[in-house]
């Protein structure tokens, strides 16, 4: 290990001694910003004696010669009487190797030494494409990049709407796929090598795509003599032209009848509404790249209702419904539904009618309606559509509900309004009430009016040929 290690010094200073051949200074490399001075040593062996030649090179030009008084240096550049080489005011251009070549007699000979001058100045940095623009399609790729320029070597990040585009390493090239619109946007590269403040170039890229239509409404309850306004959200890129279509018609705007738009939402107002202006309206957009087409309709007909949380479980046999309509017209009618829900599988739809008694002018339309003759410990499902005088409303949703004795009888779930085939009607003349049609183990008296009331209720059904659901 001993002699290892001597014989790895001797190599060393060996190593120091080629590289140094004939000076007594050694090669160096000279960090430094501009405007700054530097002096590079060429302290040659034998400098004394009076044949000793030195000359300083810069890529194959001649920058000084101690043999030849009479030559000029460039601008900037001097010579010491010990050979050394003075650059002021260094700049950009300065970088690069400067060579020292010593000519001696014998039995020395020639030599060479090379220093470096590498001069920091802050980066720089221009974008790709150059003006700063880039288009590409749905889809495509988008390839982006930046050039930077700066000692040292500039560092390259990228950022953009959401922050910093994480990297496994710097790079100046930005490349993906525009999967969204919302890729489009400012993409900025900075550059830094720590001399100077950053430098930063920005690419707007666009992103073009047909365009897409959102429409906050797609059904609207207006009753005539008021005023609507009909959104259609539109995005696309180009902008898209946008008109508008009623029962496939243009529109023939009037000024009762006012297209409109601000930023992406476009809207068709309609002042002073008329029956006839009831039906489909079309919002079509397009551009360069296609057209997108989607519809709301303008009707009388009610609001779907809504129950509210106030409806609750009254017995165990009854059940007790508080529903909501917004309708301008007076409500008719209302058509009340309900069935068995057991172990997740639904019964058959009972179907009732109800009046719906008079609540005033409001176009808030609240009721009341007690759902007797219900099987204890049952689950069930129920829903409501309302009728006024342009029709029938869509169905509310479905609630679950449950008499005494169920699990979870609280339980409020919506849920899709599946097609299943619905049973006969049972026309109530009552608001609040319609004949119970299981009997209670209790008193007689109650037993027997109870059996007489499902014999008349099954006369009834047998002389207007319906069959009655089962609870």
């Amino acid at each position: 290990m001993v002699v290892f290690g001597w014989m790895f010094c001797i190599f060393i200073i060996g190593s120091r001694a080629a590289a140094n051949n004939g000076f007594k200074s050694y090669p160096t490399t000279v960090k430094t910003f501009e405007n700054d001075t530097v002096l590079l040593p060429c302290y040659v062996e034998d400098l004394d004696n009076v044949q000793t030649r030195v000359r300083w090179w810069r890529d194959g030009i001649l920058l000084a010669d101690s043999g030849e008084p009479r030559h000029e240096p460039p601008e900037r550049v001097k010579m010491y009487s010990n050979r050394s080489l003075e650059v002021s005011h260094v700049k950009r251009n300065d970088t690069g190797e400067y060579v020292c070549q010593a000519s001696r007699p014998a039995p020395w000979g020639h030599a060479t030494q090379v220093h470096e001058i590498e001069v920091m100045y802050p980066p720089s940095v221009h974008p790709i494409p150059e003006s700063g623009k880039l288009e590409v399609n749905l889809e495509e790729e988008v390839d982006m990049a930046c050039v930077a320029k700066g000692v040292p070597v500039p560092i390259i990040s990228w950022r953009n709407k959401e922050g910093e585009i994480p990297f496994l390493y710097d790079r100046s090239r930005l490349r993906f796929h525009a999967e969204s619109p919302s890729d489009a946007g400012r993409y900025t590269c900075v550059a830094n090598n720590d001399v100077g403040e950053p430098a930063i170039a920005t690419i707007d890229l666009y992103i073009r795509y047909k365009p897409r239509i959102e429409m906050t409404k797609t059904w609207m309850h207006a009753p005539a003599g008021i005023r609507v306004q009909l959104h259609c959200g539109v995005t696309a890129w180009p902008e898209a032209t946008v008109e508008w279509y009623f029962n496939n018609r243009s529109v023939k705007y009037s000024s009762r009848i006012v297209k409109h738009n601000a930023g992406s939402d476009h809207s068709l107002v309609i002042r002073n509404v008329r029956t006839t202006d009831y039906g489909f309206y079309l919002c079509r957009a397009s551009n360069s790249l296609g057209i997108t087409e989607a519809a709301v309709e303008l009707s009388g007909v009610a609001n779907p209702p809504v129950f509210k949380k106030t409806s609750h479980s009254l017995s165990k046999t009854s059940y007790n419904f508080v529903w909501e309509v917004h309708s301008y017209s007076p409500i008719v009618q209302y058509e009340f539904r309900f069935r068995k829900y057991v172990n997740g599988v639904p019964g058959q739809w009972c179907k009732l009618y109800i009046p719906s008694g008079n609540d005033g002018n409001s176009f808030i339309h609240t009721y009341s309606f007690k759902l007797t003759g219900l099987q204890e410990a049952t689950h069930y499902e129920a829903l409501v559509l309302s009728k006024n005088r342009y029709g029938w409303s869509k169905s509310s949703e479905i609630i679950r509900f449950a008499t005494e004795g169920a699990l979870d009888k609280d339980n409020y779930i919506t849920n899709t309004i599946q097609e299943d085939k619905i049973a006969p009607a049972v026309q109530l003349a009552s608001m609040s009430q319609h004949p119970p049609l299981d009997t209670d183990n209790g008193e007689s008296s109650v037993t027997q009016a109870k059996a007489m009331t499902i014999i008349i209720m099954i006369f009834i059904l047998y002389v207007f040929n319906i069959n009655f659901c089962k609870l």
